[in-house]
């Protein structure tokens, strides 16, 4: 695998083969014309899938259009399959978040992965016990650690094979411990998609300065503060053709100056007959069309469905989520889905006044549905919550 830029020039006609994407159509055209960002929300956008595959007739990303990914409003890998042309003249971006400033509260806002990514893990205090970074999340998750370098913190590493099955995207940069405040969150790592076309897909060049593809883990700016991993990017058709400066970007975030830096992804393209010139910025594979390997199941899923009785959106934009007037113990309920019952699920809850909390939770039910209650006592202040389940 290449890790510079690379710029490859297709001999139109080497090969001939039928692949079929096995798209049904019914989802219909996706035809995405609107200046600016349009976020890929299923529900919204009356898709019908239930396991993160999509089956569209045609797919269109206009000039000047973007259709983002990311694990705020989208979870898992995207698989998106056409019957008919792909045509992406504007841009498709499932990019990490990038890190923001220390702050000196802990209840500040997340930073989000691109879809089928993994987030950066928390910013902590240097020297206080109750208020340390976390590691980046995923299964190459980098490394929590200080800002001064003693001990390092990681970037993000990017985990699968090169055939990209499983289809997953990059991991988070671990959390920065800084002094007297906040540090800053690792950077998201980038996301993971599929296009499948029956027939042809047709990148364009575009001035959006991201390019066609963008899976770029989040960047990391504070000294020794660490980046996300870049994403996977798998395309399969019949025909591939690249017209004008057309991009790909799977690079790994930048770090001011990250001891363990993060890793980069890998963009995958096959097709039977290829032509014109693509430029892909980091790792790449060509190769003639293999099995698709779609999920069979839907992505696991585990959240905080409600607090003291009240319902918390997921995702949300905004914070706080509830108010909480009391000093006794209130129930969180969680609820998952694809998760197996005896995986390890973990609730935290991140105090601006008092030490965070680490709440280990038994799931209780099948593994298409399970539910776990659990009692806290949340202290006075902001606090900031995530639950998180690990499974092999």
């Amino acid at each position: 695998m290449l890790s510079a830029a690379l710029v490859c020039c297709f001999r139109s006609g080497a090969q001939t083969g039928v692949f079929s994407s096995g798209s049904t159509g019914v989802d219909g055209a996706l035809n995405i014309t609107a200046p600016g960002v349009t976020y890929f929300k299923p529900a919204a956008m009356g898709l019908t899938s239930g396991t993160n595959i999509f089956n569209f007739t045609t797919i269109n990303i206009a000039a000047g259009s973007t259709l983002k990914f990311s694990e705020s409003t989208f979870h898992g890998a995207a698989y998106l399959l056409a019957s008919g042309a792909v045509t992406i003249a504007g841009t498709i971006d499932i990019s990490g978040d990038n890190s923001a400033a220390p702050t000196p509260y802990g209840a500040e806002s997340l930073g989000y992965a691109g879809s089928g990514g993994y987030s950066g893990g928390l910013g902590g205090i240097v020297g206080d016990p109750n208020h340390q970074a976390l590691p980046g999340n995923g299964p190459g998750g980098g490394a929590a650690g200080n800002y001064t370098g003693n001990p390092s913190p990681g970037g993000g590493q990017f985990g699968t094979n090169g055939f990209l099955v499983p289809l997953v995207g990059g991991c988070g940069g671990g959390g920065t411990n800084y002094s007297g405040e906040f540090g800053q969150q690792g950077g998201s790592g980038g996301g993971a998609l599929l296009i499948a076309s029956s027939t042809t897909i047709t990148l364009a060049a575009n001035n959006s300065g991201l390019g066609n593809i963008y899976a770029v883990g989040g960047n990391s700016n504070l000294v020794f503060g660490c980046a996300g991993a870049g994403g996977a990017v798998r395309l399969i058709a019949n025909s591939i053709t690249a017209n004008g400066a057309a991009g790909i970007s799977v690079n790994s975030g930048n770090s001011a100056g990250c001891p363990t830096p993060s890793g980069a992804g890998l963009a995958r393209i096959e097709s039977y007959n290829t032509s014109g010139s693509l430029n892909v910025n980091g790792p790449s594979i060509f190769s003639l069309p293999f099995a698709l390997n779609l999920p069979t199941t839907p992505a696991p899923v585990v959240t905080v469905s409600s607090i003291n009785g009240v319902a918390i959106n997921a995702n949300p934009f905004s914070s706080p989520d509830i108010a909480i007037n009391t000093g006794s113990a209130v129930p969180v309920v969680i609820t998952a889905t694809n998760v197996p019952t005896a995986s390890t699920v973990t609730l935290y809850i991140l105090s601006d006044t008092q030490a965070n909390q680490s709440i280990p939770v038994t799931l209780a039910g099948t593994i298409q549905s399970s539910t776990a209650t659990v009692n806290v006592t949340f202290p006075s202040g902001g606090s900031r919550g995530f639950v998180k389940a690990v499974f092999h």
